[in-house]
């Protein structure tokens, strides 16, 4: 007679048995060019901890260079689960996250990390961003940067060299407070995305932009840059790479809590690489021959004078509209002010 296996037999050694590893897969969407400053210090940066700590169980597809969509359908693709982490920048979006341009008031924030640790504490789930912006567009910040206060450069054939060839200028912008302070300051601001000014300044569509010198020399601009301001500061931009709340539902507990915890470590660490790479690239565009405008005590008055006004009107706007902009700009001075204060 044959042997017989007992059920209770079966079930010990299904018991005994290897777990299978667990996979999920997660396709990040962005516009940057793979080689972006932005790139290597965030996403690649959270990727590699992810696949350390986690190992097969989890498999990242990276579509860089608005290879899934343009900048301002990121987030429209992420909601729609063609990506589940993207690139969203309020700012591109500004009809359905018009508050998440406070970071790029002009004069606001002295640092990368100002601006970052700021808004992260606005956008981070239960801030009062997340509450008001995030969540309802069913997505959740990972993580996040504010880049170093932006600089305007201008083409060679715009031959500026001082803050009054500053004006008449047409400008590449982002939409809301980005235009709000190039009109202060006499330039007329023209809607583009970073991927587009190159093209833009070699035709002469428009005659310069609002940009980190990190972003500068990832697009390739510094080839064409003439000049450049090296001690305005134009506000920054809030950018956030976030999960679908559909797909962060779906996750497991621990790959949620080490999603979480690699996401703030990347926002601390990006900005002091970006503040720092920042000071490098303005000797470094200099010595490629652009003229770098240092603006005097005067100049440096003008323009304050100018962006005086245009937190208060970027604000009041808002509020018309029922939005909570006098709150929201209230709550980052706040932050940042609490971040000078520690020290940061």
């Amino acid at each position: 007679m044959k042997p017989t296996i007992s059920i209770l037999a079966v079930c010990a050694a299904v018991a005994a048995a290897p777990v299978a590893a667990q996979e999920v897969t997660i396709k990040i969407a962005d516009s940057l060019p793979a080689d972006h400053i932005i790139t290597r210090n965030t996403t690649d940066v959270f990727t590699a901890r992810l696949k350390e700590e986690l190992g097969d169980r989890i498999a990242i597809e990276h579509y860089p260079a608005q290879q899934l969509a343009k900048a301002k359908d990121i987030l429209s693709i992420t909601q729609a689960g063609i990506a589940d982490i993207g690139y969203i920048v309020p700012s591109y979006v500004s009809e359905k996250m018009p508050l998440g341009g406070v970071v790029e008031l002009p004069g606001e924030i002295s640092s990368s990390c100002e601006g970052s640790l700021a808004f992260e504490k606005l956008i981070q789930p239960g801030g009062k961003l997340d509450q008001l912006e995030f969540q309802p567009n069913g997505v959740r910040v990972l993580y996040n940067v504010a880049l170093s206060p932006y600089q305007a450069i201008f083409s060679k054939r715009a031959d500026v060299t001082s803050l009054e060839g500053f004006k008449g200028m047409k400008m590449r912008s982002n939409p809301g407070a980005m235009e709000l302070s190039l009109q202060s300051a006499g330039a007329t601001p023209v809607r583009m995305t970073p991927p587009e000014i190159f093209d833009a300044m070699t035709k002469g569509t428009v005659d310069g932009a609002l940009l980190p010198f990190t972003s500068t020399f990832s697009y390739g601009l510094d080839q064409i840059v003439g000049s450049a301001t090296a001690n305005a500061n134009f506000g920054s931009v809030g950018i956030t790479y976030a999960i679908s709340q559909r797909k962060w539902d779906s996750l497991p507990a621990d790959i949620q809590e080490a999603m979480t915890r690699i996401g703030h470590e990347v926002t601390a660490s990006a900005c002091k690489a970006f503040d720092a790479a920042e000071v490098e690239l303005t000797a470094k565009l200099a010595e490629e021959g652009a003229t770098v405008i240092t603006l005097n005590d005067e100049e440096t008055a003008t323009l304050t004078a100018d962006f005086a006004s245009v937190a208060d009107d970027w604000a009041a706007a808002l509020d018309k509209r029922g939005k909570k902009g006098s709150e929201i700009l209230s709550d980052f001075r706040a932050e940042v002010q609490a971040l000078r204060e520690s020290g940061i």
